[in-house]
């Protein structure tokens, strides 16, 4: 009971830490920030999942709209990642971070006032996807290091100078499928920019797999520089592989990817208008889904009308005979077969004039003696009982 009252009270309980103040962070650049129990003086334990972290923009319930939080379990951290837009170019920015002991409810609060420094947009930037990784395995720094040295050294040594990483993002959140297997890697999207041109090598890459971008995914595809890659530890899908930019001779041009659905310099939603919004004419889809169904199932059922309208009638017309057999005293050992036209034609055989006392059509006579010609309709002679096999 005092768990759940506890838990009640936490808008309540919440101590203030202090503020920190953080080194300088470069607008069109990505920022990144590891959150763990370091920052409430809290001492790191081997339980997981044990401290919890809400971090949000100071007086507001959610962070900026270019901003990120994720929480790993495998680090046992959260973490703020995203890239301010150049607007912020010299503004000051202040988080506000609540953390919670799930152990023994104690709840503390950090600001953190992060400083915003202009700095020149790339011109040119490198898209891709690696696969073999996830959105938290790029935090590190060292890995960070080993694929910028890749085009530093290798692909695109002009940007030696000024590359770095301008965007971020997990695969998934970007639109593509989760593994199949819960093992597997999600994979992450990165774009590296520098204001240097592409080298020669960069643009020749790009011819090599132009031919790709019409398939969705094609990590099986290998190119002429995937040995590079993979001694850094890096599995690229090349169908998610471009470079775009001023310099790139393609006809692509850099797209904001943080401010998709906003208007530049703004952060809120900026929804159409009414009038803007496209109209959708129901009449086509209602004649295809209503009207030529049912017109197929008039037809169908005027046509299987008539079939069986044809069918009763041609029954009708048929008079069915039945065959029986007429006994009489000039054929008392062959009966002969007559047709009716109809059941109603033949004769009541319960009638008192029919004798039913006659065992065999071979009688002509009755035991009185009388002719026996009115009775022209017999029963035939069942067949012998037996009784063990021995005919009776």
């Amino acid at each position: 009971m005092w768990k759940i009252l506890m838990i009640s009270l936490f808008g309540l309980l919440i101590s203030v830490s202090g503020s920190l103040n953080l080194d300088p962070i470069f607008v069109s650049e990505l920022f990144s920030l590891r959150i763990d129990a370091t920052y409430f003086n809290w001492s790191t334990t081997l339980t997981p999942n044990q401290y919890v972290f809400r971090p949000s923009l100071e007086g507001y319930p959610d962070l900026p709209s270019w901003m990120r939080y994720m929480y790993s379990g495998e680090h046992r951290a959260g973490f703020l990642y995203g890239t301010p837009p150049d607007r912020l170019a010299g503004k000051e920015v202040r988080l506000e971070i609540v953390g919670l002991n799930r152990q023994t409810f104690e709840t503390r609060q950090v600001v953190l006032s992060l400083w915003m420094t202009g700095k020149m947009a790339a011109r040119n930037v490198v898209q891709m996807k690696i696969d073999n990784l996830d959105w938290v395995h790029l935090m590190d720094p060292g890995r960070i290091e080993n694929l910028k040295n890749i085009y530093q050294k290798d692909l695109w040594p002009e940007s030696a100078k000024d590359l770095h990483i301008v965007f971020m993002e997990a695969a998934t959140k970007m639109g593509a499928r989760l593994p199949v297997l819960p093992q597997l890697h999600e994979g992450v999207i990165v774009h590296l920019g520098s204001n240097a041109m592409f080298s020669e090598r960069l643009l020749e890459l790009q011819e090599e797999v132009k031919p790709l971008y019409k398939i969705s995914t094609c990590n099986y595809k290998r190119t002429s520089v995937q040995t590079i890659f993979e001694n850094g530890g890096f599995r690229l899908d090349w169908c998610a592989f471009r470079i775009v930019g001023v310099d790139s001779g393609a006809e692509d041009s850099l797209k904001n990817t943080q401010g998709i659905g906003l208007d530049r310099g703004q952060d809120r939603w900026q929804g159409i208008s009414r009038a803007d919004a496209p109209q959708r004419n129901y009449i086509d889809e209602l004649t295809f889904a209503v009207a030529i169904p049912g017109m197929i199932l008039a037809i169908l059922v005027a046509f299987l009308s008539c079939i069986l309208c044809f069918q009763h009638k041609s029954i009708e017309r048929k008079n069915p005979t039945v065959p029986i057999v007429k006994l009489t005293q000039d054929s008392a050992n062959y009966p002969t077969t007559t047709l009716l036209k109809s059941l109603k034609d033949a004769p009541n055989l319960n009638a008192e004039s029919v004798s039913l006392s006659s065992q065999s059509p071979n009688h002509g006579q009755d035991p009185t003696g009388q002719d026996s010609s009115v009775n022209v309709y017999m029963r035939p002679k069942p067949p012998p009982y037996k009784r063990n096999g021995v005919h009776i």
